[in-house]
């Protein structure tokens, strides 16, 4: 990404961030629980991110750098709110460890898959017929 777009994303992302944060505060007081603070921020700054990821599209110049930050993007922006929903989760229905832990490597593996989709149509290998 250039200059000024890495810039307005940086706003974009605070701006955001902070307005994020001030509803968190208010779910967590309606709530009477400030412990809840943590995985709203969570789930909001992990959508934000995820959403990013999925709109910002690299230019042909940047086509290389612009990937790896929309990437970027989707990869820390989805565990992120995965792991507030996850705590969420585990608060509302304790006891199943097992099945939370299987969602995070169902993610984990689904992501790799997706982001390694475009790195496999670019390589141009087609099987040999």
């Amino acid at each position: 990404m250039n200059g000024s777009k890495r810039s307005g994303i940086e706003s974009l992302s605070v701006g955001y961030l902070v307005i994020a944060f001030a509803v968190s505060v208010l779910l967590a007081w309606m709530f009477k629980d400030w412990w809840l603070l943590i995985p709203f921020f969570m789930i909001a700054a992990g959508l934000f991110y995820l959403i990013l990821g999925f709109i910002t599209k690299p230019s042909e110049a940047q086509a290389r750098k612009a990937l790896r930050d929309s990437n970027y993007y989707i990869f820390w922006g989805g565990t992120v709110g995965l792991f507030g929903l996850i705590w969420l989760l585990n608060r509302q229905y304790p006891g199943n460890v097992v099945p939370l832990f299987v969602l995070f490597v169902l993610w984990i593996g689904a992501i790799v898959l997706v982001l390694s989709l475009p790195r496999m149509r670019g390589s141009g290998s087609t099987p040999q017929q």
